[in-house]
């Protein structure tokens, strides 16, 4: 697997277009958020309304109309964490880290345990790459869901990426123990063999595997 593939979803967003598209497709977009305002259960002016068509139009791939969507219903529910949950994942596909970041410490904030909610936080924080308070959200992750392998691989590129070779091999070693087939856990240890347990040439290549995978494309 390449590097992208450290995870086995990608970026939670089903429908995932790049801003190029997103500009021709805009005529068709507003289409959509027109045809389904006009449907019952997304015409409501409540919060509960505009959460449900924000996550319509994220699953569509309409980032925009998600984003604005999303945005309504924090603003007629600010203290409502699902929100703020959907608008971090629709900004983290969109490579728009560090709004991303906010929106989903937000969530976690608001609603307690949210195991998704603290990875893709996690995440955030590694395409903007503030790797402690990465690997700080990755933890929480963990502490709700120990036997999530993918953010065991995550966490693992983030300790290269701080040149720590052995606390990359724990994370790894945990990720592949909880799911052998791991492509991606398999492959991030051939990086970091790479390495030869180098602390300055594993963050090297820590570095180099994170602004590959968390680069605009």
């Amino acid at each position: 697997m390449a590097v992208v593939l450290l995870t086995s979803e990608p970026l939670p967003v089903s429908a995932q277009v790049s801003p190029q598209a997103e500009v021709s497709l805009e005529p068709e977009y507003r289409q959509l958020r027109a045809k389904l305002s006009a449907l019952p259960e997304y015409s409501g002016t409540d919060a509960a309304s505009k959460y449900r068509l924000a996550e319509e139009l994220a699953h569509r791939g309409d980032v925009s109309g998600a984003v604005e969507a999303y945005r309504e219903a924090i603003g007629l529910k600010p203290d409502w964490a699902d929100p703020y949950r959907g608008l971090g994942q629709v900004l983290l596909d969109h490579h728009d880290y560090r709004e991303a970041a906010q929106a989903l410490q937000t969530s976690v904030r608001l609603g307690r345990n949210d195991h998704q909610a603290f990875y893709w936080l996690g995440r955030a924080y590694m395409g903007a790459g503030v790797l402690a308070a990465a690997a700080a959200a990755l933890e929480q992750a963990l502490g709700t869901n120990p036997e999530d392998a993918d953010a065991l691989a995550d966490l693992a590129l983030i300790r290269m990426a701080e040149g720590n070779p052995a606390g990359a091999e724990e994370a790894l070693s945990s990720s592949i123990r909880l799911r052998p087939d791991y492509a991606g856990a398999h492959q991030l240890r051939d990086h970091l063999a790479q390495g030869r347990q180098d602390a300055a040439l594993t963050k090297q290549i820590g570095l180099r595997l994170l602004k590959e995978l968390f680069g605009r494309k």
